[in-house]
This record gives C-alpha cells, sequence and structure tokens, in this order.
C-alpha cells in the first residue's frame, strides 16, 4: 500500500509540473488551424481601430542590432521594424521630428469642450489652447499624396462626413498617424449607419466580429471532414480585448499546448507577400521563435483561394442574376475589381523613410492570374448566350494593359502607370459601345467599409444610403454620361447602366467551402486526409520551385499507371525577389509570368477509392487525386492521367475535374487523349478523371 501512494505521487508530482511549465497536451499528430483574418468588428471599436496602425503598418521595432527572432524586418537599423510601410520618424518618438510624429490633435467638440479622440487622454477646453493655434474641421486635412481631402463631405447629403470633429495644431502626447488612422474608422462606420459610440469595447454589449459567420462554417467542414485530428481557432491581425485574440497568442496557446504542427490561413483571395508573409507568417514566425519552438513546428501557410474551380464558381452564382437580368444576346462588358497594392513608394532609409518593398510584390501576378480565371469562367457559363466584353480592342486580350482588370483602393498617383483603377475600367468598357457595364469585386469575403465607401470615393461612384447598407442591400445600379457623370438611366445623356455587384455577404456557406477546400489540400502535406475519402498515395516526390521536375507513376501493376504531372522550373528564379524600385517589371503577359511553384512542395499522384459519381457522363478511368488537393501555380503544369481505351471506344475522351462547391464535374480544356493516356494542362492541381459522354 505504501509503494502504491509513492508511485501515485510521483505520478501527481509529475503532471502538476507538465502543467505548470506548459509542457505538450496535444496530440502528436493533431493539426492547429490558426485561422486569421483582419478581425473587423461589425461597430466602431476604439481599441480595434487605434491599435490596427500598430501591427498592420508598423509593427514591433528591432531594438538592437542582431537581436534574435525578428524575423523578416525591414529597413536598417535603428530604424529597422516588422513592416516599415510608413516613414518610421511618423510612428517613433525621434530627435527633431515631433512635428511629424506628434504635431496635431484630433477632437470631437461636444458642449465647448473638446474631447481626444483617444479616450484614455484627457480633454480640452478652448481656454488650453494657446493664441494663434489652428483650429479647422477634419474635412479641410488633405491627402499629401493625392492632394484629395482625407475626409471630403459625403457626396449623398453635400454635409460634412465628420461634423463635430476638429485638428487643432498643437501637440498632445499622440502619434498623428494613430490619430489619423482612428478617424478614417470613425468615418468608415458613420458613413456605413453603423454605430460609432461607445468607443470602448469595454462599454459595448457586444462586438460582432464580421468574419465570423463565414469562419464558423469553415471550422465546421473542417471539423465534420477531419475530426480530432485538427483543433480550428480564429486569431486577428488586431485583437479586441475581451472579445477576440492576435493572430501570435493563437500560436502561442497551440505552442504551449504541445502543438508542433500548425497550419496559418487568411481568406485572401490574392496571394500577397504583404499578407501572407509580413502580416502572418513572419509575426506568427516571431512568436514561436521567442518561445523556443519555432524549429521544431511543422509549419504551413494556405496562400490564396482564388482561381480554384469553387471560387470561379461562387463567382458564377454571385453575378447570374445580374447577367441574367438582361435580354440573351446583349453586349455586357465586365470589370474585374480587386483591391490592388501599390506599386511602391521608393525605397528610403532613416528616420523618415519607408522600407516595405511593394514593389516586390508577387499580389500583382496573382491576382491577374485569378483575372483570367474568373473570365474563362463566366465565358464558358454565359457566352454563348451573351455577348461577354472583358477587354478593349478588336480582339479578346489577356494581356493585363488591354484587359478591364482594374484596383479598387489606390488612385493612378500610387499605381506607377502600369495598373488601372475601377474608374479607368469603367471608361474602357464605354469605349467598347457596351451599355450594360457590371462591375464585380472579386478581393473580399464581404461588403466591408472598403467597398462601400472607400473605394467608391477614390473611383467618383455613388454610396448606397444608410438605410440601404444597413439592410445589406450591396448591389446598386446608376447610369452615367460619357464624361462619368452621373444621370437619370431615361434621360439622353446616360450611355450606360452601370451595375456594382455585392461581394459575398449573402454567401456564407459558399465561401467557407471555397476556403475549406484549398485549408483540406494545406492540411494534406500533413499527410491527412478526409475522413470519408478514401485516397490512396502512389507517389510522391518533392519538388522544388527553383527547379520544377516531373512526378510520375512507373509501375505496370498500379491502375494509375502513366499518370504524371510535370512542373515548369522557376523561370526568372531573381524575380520579383532582385527587383530595386527602378528595375521592377510588372507582368503584363500570363504566358512569361515570374514563377511557376510558390514555394518547395512535395507533390503527391494518389488513387481516389471512392470518388464522386459522374452523373453525366461515364468514367473510362480510374479517378487520379493529384495534390496537394489545389495547390496552384502560376504557369500551367502538364498533367497526365491513364483510362480504357478499350471502354472509351470511338467515343471522345475528355477530362474532368472535381469541384466541391457545385458537387459536380467541371470539364477541362485542351485535352489530347490518345493510347490509354489523358494529357491537358492545368493551374490547379485537385481530383481529375476521365470520362466519355454517355
Amino acid at each position: 500500500m505504501r509503494r502504491t501512494k509513492s508511485i501515485f505521487s510521483v505520478f501527481t508530482i509529475v503532471i502538476l509540473l507538465s502543467i505548470s511549465k506548459g509542457f505538450a497536451t496535444a496530440s502528436n499528430d493533431q493539426v492547429g488551424v490558426l485561422l486569421t483574418a483582419w478581425g473587423q468588428p461589425a461597430r466602431y471599436v476604439f481599441e480595434y481601430s487605434w491599435y490596427n496602425h500598430l501591427w498592420c503598418r508598423d509593427g514591433d521595432k528591432t531594438l538592437y542590432p542582431g537581436q534574435p527572432c525578428k524575423i523578416g524586418h525591414v529597413g536598417t537599423f535603428p530604424q529597422e521594424s516588422h513592416l516599415g510601410i510608413m516613414p518610421w520618424g511618423l510612428n517613433n518618438p525621434y530627435p527633431g521630428s515631433i512635428g511629424v510624429y506628434d504635431g496635431y490633435g484630433i477632437y470631437k467638440l461636444v458642449d465647448d469642450v473638446f474631447i481626444s479622440i483617444n479616450p484614455y487622454y484627457p480633454s480640452i477646453t478652448p481656454a488650453m489652447i494657446p493664441s494663434g493655434t489652428s483650429i479647422v474641421p477634419v474635412s479641410e486635412m488633405m491627402d499629401p499624396v493625392s492632394g484629395r481631402p482625407y475626409f471630403p463631405f459625403d457626396k449623398r447629403t453635400g454635409t460634412e462626413s465628420l461634423p463635430g470633429w476638429y485638428k487643432i495644431g498643437m501637440p498632445n502626447g499622440l502619434c498623428d498617424m494613430y490619430e489619423l488612422n482612428n478617424i478614417t474608422f470613425i468615418r468608415w462606420y458613420s458613413m456605413e449607419g453603423r454605430p460609432v459610440e461607445p468607443w470602448l469595447a469595454s462599454e459595448c454589449d457586444t462586438v460582432e466580429i464580421l468574419e465570423e459567420a463565414k469562419y464558423d462554417l469553415t471550422k465546421q467542414l473542417l471539423e465534420e471532414h477531419f475530426d480530432k485530428r485538427v483543433d480550428v481557432r480564429f486569431g486577428y491581425y488586431t485583437g479586441i480585448p475581451g472579445y477576440s485574440k492576435h493572430e501570435v497568442e493563437i500560436a502561442e496557446e497551440f505552442a504551449n499546448e504541445g502543438f508542433r504542427k500548425m497550419l496559418v490561413a487568411r481568406e485572401t483571395t490574392d496571394n500577397n507577400n504583404y499578407a501572407n508573409n509580413f502580416m502572418t507568417g513572419n509575426y506568427i514566425k516571431e512568436r514561436l521563435c521567442e518561445i523556443g519552438v519555432l524549429e521544431e513546428t511543422e509549419l504551413y501557410q494556405t496562400r490564396q483561394i482564388g482561381r480554384t474551380p469553387e471560387f470561379n464558381k461562387m463567382n458564377i452564382e454571385n453575378l447570374r442574376p445580374l447577367i441574367e437580368a438582361y435580354p440573351e444576346g446583349s453586349k455586357i462588358a465586365l470589370v474585374y475589381v480587386t483591391i490592388g497594392l501599390p506599386w511602391g513608394s521608393r525605397e528610403t532609409y532613416g528616420a523618415f523613410g519607408t522600407q516595405h518593398p511593394w514593389w516586390k510584390e508577387v499580389y500583382h501576378e496573382n491576382a491577374f492570374l485569378n483575372y483570367l480565371s474568373w473570365k474563362k469562367a463566366l465565358q464558358r457559363e454565359f457566352g454563348s448566350r451573351y455577348e461577354l466584353v472583358f477587354s478593349l480592342g478588336a480582339t479578346d486580350s489577356n494581356l493585363m494593359r488591354d484587359s478591364f482588370f482594374t484596383y479598387a483602393y489606390y488612385g493612378k498617383e500610387r499605381l506607377g502607370g502600369h495598373f488601372y483603377t475601377t474608374r479607368e475600367g469603367i471608361q474602357m468598357a464605354k469605349q467598347t459601345g457596351a451599355d450594360k457595364i457590371i462591375i464585380a469585386p472579386c478581393h473580399w469575403f464581404e461588403d466591408n467599409y472598403q467597398i462601400t465607401v472607400a473605394t467608391r470615393e477614390i473611383n467618383n461612384l455613388p454610396i448606397a444610403s444608410k438605410e440601404e447598407l444597413q439592410a445589406e442591400n450591396y448591389t446598386m445600379a446608376f447610369c452615367e454620361d460619357d464624361v462619368d457623370n452621373q444621370v437619370a438611366c431615361d434621360s439622353n445623356e446616360a450611355v450606360a447602366e452601370i451595375t456594382y455587384a455585392g461581394s459575398y455577404t449573402h454567401m456564407d456557406h459558399e465561401f467557407a467551402t471555397v476556403y475549406y477546400a484549398v485549408l483540406r489540400g494545406t492540411l494534406e502535406r500533413f499527410g491527412l486526409y478526409p475522413k470519408n475519402e478514401l485516397v490512396r498515395p502512389v507517389v510522391n516526390k518533392l519538388i522544388t520551385k527553383l527547379d520544377g521536375g516531373t512526378v510520375e507513376v512507373q509501375n505496370e501493376l498500379s491502375l494509375l499507371n502513366g499518370a504524371k504531372i510535370e512542373i515548369p522550373a522557376d523561370p526568372y528564379p531573381d524575380r520579383p525577389d532582385s527587383f530595386a524600385y527602378d528595375t521592377a517589371i510588372p507582368i503584363n503577359d500570363l504566358e512569361d509570368s515570374f514563377n511557376c511553384l510558390w514555394e518547395d512542395t512535395k507533390i503527391i499522384i494518389g488513387h481516389r477509392l471512392n470518388p464522386p459519381l459522374m452523373r453525366n457522363v461515364r468514367p473510362v478511368g480510374p479517378a487520379v487525386h493529384c495534390g496537394p488537393y489545389r495547390t496552384i501555380f502560376n504557369r500551367d503544369v502538364t498533367i497526365t492521367i491513364p483510362y480504357h481505351s478499350f471502354r472509351a471506344g470511338s467515343r471522345e475522351v475528355k477530362v474532368y475535374i472535381y469541384n466541391l462547391l457545385s458537387a459536380t464535374w467541371d470539364e477541362v480544356d485542351g485535352v489530347i487523349a490518345q493510347n490509354g493516356r489523358a494529357v491537358f494542362k492545368t493551374q490547379v492541381l485537385g481530383l481529375f478523371r476521365a470520362a466519355v459522354e454517355r
């Protein structure tokens, strides 16, 4: 009995020590899935709006040369930081910089008291302001780059959009950039008719996170198909105390609970370094490094959801009611809208330099390739019934400079002459003679203030009323004349009816499925497959981004014998990494993209033993799983899959890819089938099968 007590005591002590030291509690095979996003609240919350600037433009600083765990920091010490988007001296007190770091304060005048925009800072009275100090409405503040007002009048009413708010020209102990960022959020929420008071999270009854509905559904799908093999949590670019957590907090939670496999993902439609490397990957790697587990953690990122069969299907259904509202045969111009990224402020160093390397962005290439995939899907669905116009000129061009491919969030002055604004896309569409124009926002997962307010103002487009926005009526139709003035649709001056489509606010299930489709592919990199899918890997091989290569089944006893994936080498190994501001080259031609494979990846060919039924065609070969599922390439890869010639007979053999959203098989273009082998090109991996018509 005494020996049993002793063993029990030792066991108890070990357990307690394990808990106190944060030893592993997760299964060795369990994957922590961290879904990240902006975490934007549905109402104005001070803490989110203030610290958003810190995390998303500024970031942590390198405190001394060689400081460990400062992963990916840009600039040179002492002006070295995580992001370097804003001039360092505008975000940090620095000798001689007080005039730009803290040259003014923003206040709201209430009952003859100026209340600070930061509720933790004191209010002031007019008597406390030195004589001669400027006091001007914030509507008079000007953007020095564009020359436009930061906070223009509300074009719907012709009145100030921020009545009662003033810029007082004296230091107040707060950084001007933080105050400017914060008042921007207040204006956007106010323009949408959303609550802007109370300001503090602790004073709000509830704080709804806009991403929650789609993320909850995505979590349900992951748990349904992967059960306890995954643990799905949400972490955001900016956390709200008491309501949401920052992504690095969730990463640390996973690590402290013993997770050493981690999938980190954001729902971005366009792969870009800013979101995936700086805003997610590097922050999380820094935190894992700081707590000493980075080297032992297997970490993969899901980088984009665009350009997949599911994403294209969602866009087709989003635009279907707008296109089919017109009589068949109508000429309709379609303007593609993505948020865009700037072509870069010049890289400079010192206290007032910016170091974020915008000119090295992969965004510009990936966004355009997503557009081309979207365009092809719409042509296939509607092209036989409507005259769809996507480009300017006599031919249907696939060059960026001909296409109605537009950036919505930046004016011409920030695009370096390389990309079109949405307003320019509309102007081009009018030149084709199309009197029906549909604007399709394809970057955002829901209709947030960027779409409803900011991008409309930048591109001189009408803004829906607060009542319409609160009712979530986001699709808006209006008419313009030939010089871009809004006019009555029944007037003689009207040359085009323009419909601005909503984003995916009302497509929660669809978006969650689109997201899930790429997440399951990243989980495959950990060796996990959905529990109800019988996938037997036959061959796998590590393919490097630099060299490319071929993965092939060479086993005459295998039903997949001859199945092959051929991946081109990196055509420009130094692009865009070696670009300087003055030497950067924007993509224009899809045939000359800067890379193919995004990162070194173990490519898999497997046999799906229980494939979904092919209802409208008859399969003549095995279901070939090419993975990781929904791996995306920036150049065509060549795939070969086997089929049974005697089953096909004299019928034409086609290849199909399975679409999780529609639960159907989509036909693949450009198939060459002969002698039991079907060869085709694609930029997206998935489940393929050869079939003939019934």
